[in-house]
Formats: C-alpha cells, structure tokens, sequence
C-alpha cells in the first residue's frame, strides 16, 4: 500500500484507520450486526454523513475491515513460517495449521466475520473485486503454495479422474495453475484436507466441540498428524 505524502492524506489515513478501528471494538463487542455505519459514527463522535466521505456504503467498510483482518492473519502465519529459518514441509504445515487455530481462538468475533463473509465469485459479472477478497486470495495463496510444495517434493496418491465424475475433474482442472500444475485429484485431496481443518477450528471456535472435549487441541494434532502422514510429510507426533 502506498504511503500518505501529504498532510492531508496523512490525517485522512489516520481517521480511516480509526474508523476500521471503531468497526473491530463493535464486531468483538456485538458481532458482525453491530458493525453499522451508524453505530460506528457514534463510536467516533461523528455524524453519519461524515463517514460517508471516508466509506461510500456499509459493504465498502466492511471489506476495508475483512482486507486488514485478513493481512492481520496472513502476516502472523507468515511470521510463524520464517521465525526459525528453514524449516521442513511437515513442520510449515504443523506451523500453518496451529498458527490459523491459535488465532482463530483468540479472535472468536474476527473468524466469524472473515470465515461468515461471501468471498468474490469471479465468475460472477454482478459483482466487483473488493480488497477483502485480494486479502482472502492471499491468504489462501499459503496454503496453495504449500500443498504444491509438497506434490511436487513427493507425489501423494490420489484418486483417478473416473472416479471423481467429469464435472468435479473439469472445475478442479481449471484451478490447476493456482496449483503450480497439480492434477485434478491431488487437487480434490488438498480440498479435503482443507475442509477437515477449516472444520475443526470453526467446530471448536463456535463450541460445537465442547459435548465432548473440552480441550481439543490433542484431537486437533491427531488430525494433523493424519493429514500429514497422508501426504506423506514428517510431522510433530500428537503430545
């Protein structure tokens, strides 16, 4: 992001900052149908109108806050990949998978509205490219980026396009370039093992694991470990 030069564009990143600020207290304090442009203007003392020069509509604020949560997020796993250097594949998924757990835990109000919210379709004319969905892409370019990693380090079994039917094969192949080149089923098994993770933070972030673990994080290893086995990775054993 390019940098304010002027006064006035200084003052006016300061009050933006300060209103995705004032949206954040109100989604952690009421959830996402606090986040109104109302409420926020009088969070911050302001009048309605006056945030309009700042934010045209409640889903332009409401993107600007995804984006930086997003970045937020990006940047920790990202942080969490280089703090000890070099590591090896098992252990960036480990670091990954934990890191997106860990965060997920201590923002509740934040995943909820991340994980909760539309992301871009594409494919969909009607709608424009937002900066929460160029924050979603590289999010998700972490874990694309690391699961091609691995495929072409050590090739994982897969399933055979037959049994996968040719409208699932036709849609994965088309994202075989987000890939680095990955075929349709170490696609379609990446997919899984996504949705088993994604699955199991959101689980236990809204309580739906409580019934039977009140601490998953042993469930959540052994999964992990699992997973990694199966793409044939060296990963920390569950403690």
């Amino acid at each position: 992001m390019k940098s304010p030069t002027t006064g006035r564009d200084r003052r006016r990143a300061a009050t933006v900052a300060e209103i995705k600020a004032a949206a954040r207290r109100l989604l952690v304090s009421g959830g996402t149908a606090a986040v109104g442009l109302r409420a926020v203007a009088r969070e911050l003392g302001l009048t309605p109108p006056a945030l309009y020069r700042y934010f045209p509509s409640h889903e332009a604020l409401i993107s600007a806050l995804v984006a930086d949560l997003y970045d937020e997020l990006t940047n920790t796993l990202t942080d969490l990949q280089n703090a000890d250097g070099e590591v090896d594949l098992g252990t960036r998924l480990y670091l990954l998978a934990n890191g997106l757990r860990d965060w997920a835990l201590a923002h509740p109000a934040e995943f909820g509205l991340l994980f909760g919210t539309a992301v871009f379709d594409p494919e969909d004319d009607c709608h424009e490219e937002t900066p929460g969905h160029r924050a979603a892409m590289r999010f998700g370019g972490l874990f694309k980026e690391l699961v091609a990693m691995v495929w072409h380090q050590k090739p994982f079994p897969y399933p055979a396009d037959d049994v996968l039917g040719p409208v699932l094969v036709e849609q994965l192949t088309a994202e075989s370039e987000h890939f680095h080149g990955m075929p349709a089923g170490a696609i379609y098994l990446s997919l899984n093992y996504w949705n088993r993770l994604y699955g199991l933070i959101c689980m236990e972030v809204f309580g739906q694991l409580h019934w039977v673990l009140p601490d998953a994080t042993a469930y959540f290893e052994a999964q992990l470990f699992e997973i990694g086995e199966a793409l044939g990775l060296d990963c920390p054993m569950p403690e």
